[in-house]
């Protein structure tokens, strides 16, 4: 069964040189471990709060206040589907005390995954459903996940109560494939945990609606191997969540939500620890369909599901696949629904690749080399690789590779027939009676920057031809304009490729050897505006995505760009909200929040599997050194 989640370890092993670790002490923004997941279930138990009906919605740490030390605690967001409320605790890790509930709101629970998990824990709760299950060939039932009825704006409660729904079965393959189990539906009570009615009509195995694929491409050449070996291990050292490589310091974690994210980001300058991030991660993901015949459908994957906790079951790295063989593996825990630990053994895979040429110069060259974070997950049909990447030049890249498996929708078709200039195409025929909706996926990052200290200035970088400026009749000069992001609302920007545009985030105090603020850029990579309509439900309950970028001042408690309850309908939250009091940005503790988007227009080469399209941004520093750090000495 899909393991729902909600939260979150990282426990990350060192495995370098085949020499065990020190335990490290747990860095403040290290995830729950397993066992203080452990810890948290067995004090919410203790105190009554979970129990009969009450399901985790989420189970993570309690983001602590940067500028203020506190003791580390849990926090645990449950749900009640008797009484249909969602209330939040927060957890004393050290003495195992559990704080009055806080009511979240009542009614739907607040992400759907949660709806998810309760209709397969009473399906498969139920000898009638297993039976009927075994007589459609399902030979392991936990690989069985009861999807359904969950439509957009679709509401479940009504005066403290559920209404009972009809879900599918959907079991995955070995290799992770969600594939309908046709001519079975189960009809259940959520909020009374049981199956009210089995629809079941003739026998059939499970199997994809699938169609005809044609002959298919003839088999390549097989390529010889290619063999990546580090005889003397690994140049980086693992401790903890703490990576030491070359210049850089920092600290990994993977959230049930949120995916794998990097903290306290350093770089070792002489006997100098300089910070560049505090945090760093995804907020949100959200793809949305854009063909009428597909219907409405814009899950915001992040929110509605969690990146790593939905997925945990199916997001193990494949050695020599996913990631190379030289690859060092961490695992990460997270909680179920029942507040029990699942561990994802190869969450992360750490390793070192080539980076090309580093540098070159007549006779001269050298070879670069990168550090490389990677985390995986599967949401459904989609699947997603989060990619950290760290150079010696003091640059990250943050890299995403969308792949898996299209949505599709069945048509009559087996050849297109119309190849006008002017027609407007919704899908597109990717194999026989078989069409691809056009969508656009949207990744939402939120950055918390601390360039030499958490204090920083942001500004937006602009280059344009200057013969206007200058008067002049030649036409080459073009020069690059420098303006200050003063508030949250001056600070909602776009991508402008034709001024280069990017947006540079200084420390407020210190400088460089030439009297330059010290800094990082934030430069776009592949990139597209909404396609969906200023008042479509997209937009309404995405507010992020009226501008690329957004910067609001630093606040632990602000961390999912479109709000952190999206399955509750709300509409305008987020960054829209935070940042409506438009307050002074400038010499601030500021948290950049940064979107781009794939727009996938489907073709025959997606199907039926996608090759990997890579897409990201990359930050790069603009003045933190005073000259090339990887250069040799003059």
């Amino acid at each position: 069964m899909k393991v729902s989640s909600l939260v979150l370890v990282a426990l990350l092993i060192a495995q370098t040189a085949g020499r065990p670790q020190p335990e490290a002490v747990a860095h403040p923004l290290d995830p729950l471990s397993a066992s203080e997941i452990n810890a948290v279930t067995a004090a919410l138990t203790k105190a009554g709060r979970l129990s009969g009906s009450v399901r985790v919605v989420t189970m993570e740490l309690a983001e602590p206040d940067k500028s203020t030390p506190q003791p580390r605690a849990a926090r645990a967001v449950l749900y009640d589907w008797a009484s249909a409320t969602t209330n939040e605790y927060t957890i004393d890790l050290q003495k195992g005390l559990v704080s009055a509930p806080v009511m979240i709101a009542m009614g739907d629970p607040p992400v759907r995954r949660v709806v998810i998990d309760r209709a397969t824990e009473i399906a498969l709760g139920d000898r009638r459903v297993v039976q009927a299950l075994t007589q459609h060939g399902v030979k392991d039932v936990n690989r069985v996940t009861f999807l359904g009825g969950l439509g957009e704006g679709t509401r479940l409660a009504r005066r403290g109560t559920t209404v009972p729904i009809t879900v599918s079965p959907f079991v995955w393959d070995p290799i992770g494939n969600d594939i309908l189990l046709e001519g079975m539906a189960v009809r259940v009570d959520l909020a009374g945990g049981v199956v009210q009615e089995i629809l079941d009509s003739p026998f059939r195995r499970a199997g994809t609606t699938g169609s005809s694929q044609g002959p298919g491409p003839s088999p390549a050449r097989p390529l010889k191997p290619l063999v990546v070996t580090q005889a003397n291990g690994p140049s980086f050292s693992v401790r903890g969540s703490e990576i030491l490589w070359d210049r850089w310091k920092l600290h990994f974690g993977v959230h049930p939500r949120r995916g794998l994210e990097i903290y306290d980001v350093s770089i070792v300058d002489g006997g100098q620890t300089r910070p560049v991030l505090y945090r760093a991660g995804l907020s949100e993901l959200m793809t949305a369909y854009g063909d009428p015949e597909f219907g409405s459908w814009f899950p915001r994957d992040a929110g509605d599901y969690g990146v790593s906790g939905y997925s945990a079951a199916r997001a193990n790295a494949i050695i020599g696949e996913d990631a190379p063989a030289n690859a060092v593996f961490a695992p990460a825990s997270f909680a179920d629904y029942l507040g029990r630990v699942v561990t994802v053994p190869r969450a992360v895979a750490i390793y070192e690749r080539d980076g090309g040429v580093l540098w070159h110069h007549s006779g001269r060259a050298s070879r670069a080399r990168q550090l490389v974070l990677s985390g995986y997950t599967s949401l459904d049909n989609y699947d997603y690789l989060f990619h950290w990447v760290f150079s010696q030049d003091g640059a990250i890249d943050v890299q995403m590779q969308l792949t898996g498996v299209m949505n599709v929708r069945p048509v009559s078709a087996v050849r297109e027939s119309s190849h006008e200039d002017d027609d407007v195409m919704y899908a597109h025929l990717v194999a026989p009676r078989t069409a691809a909706p056009n969508h656009q996926h949207f990744f939402n990052w939120r950055i918390d920057f601390d360039v030499d200290g958490a204090n920083n200035r942001v500004f937006e970088l602009n280059t344009a031809n200057s013969q206007a400026r200058l008067r002049d009749s030649v036409g080459e000069w073009f020069g690059m304009q420098r303006t200050t992001l003063k508030s949250e609302l001056n600070a909602k920007r776009d991508v402008d490729v034709s001024t280069a545009r990017r947006w540079l985030i200084t420390s407020s105090t210190r400088t460089n050897a030439l009297g330059q603020p010290t800094g990082y850029a934030l430069i776009p990579g592949e990139n597209a505006p909404s396609m969906q309509a200023p008042n479509s439900a997209p937009r309404r309950r995405a507010a992020f995505l009226e501008h690329q970028l957004w910067v609001t001042l630093a606040d632990p408690h602000q961390m999912y760009a479109s709000g952190e309850w999206v399955n509750l309908m709300r509409e305008g939250e987020g960054v829209s909200t935070w940042s409506a009091g438009d307050r002074p940005i400038v010499d601030r503790d500021v948290v950049l929040w940064y979107t781009f988007s794939v727009v996938h227009l489907p073709r025959p080469e997606d199907w039926p599997v996608m090759p990997v399209h890579t897409a990201g941004f990359r930050l790069v520093p603009v003045g933190f050194f005073a000259s090339n750090p990887t250069a040799p000495a003059q």
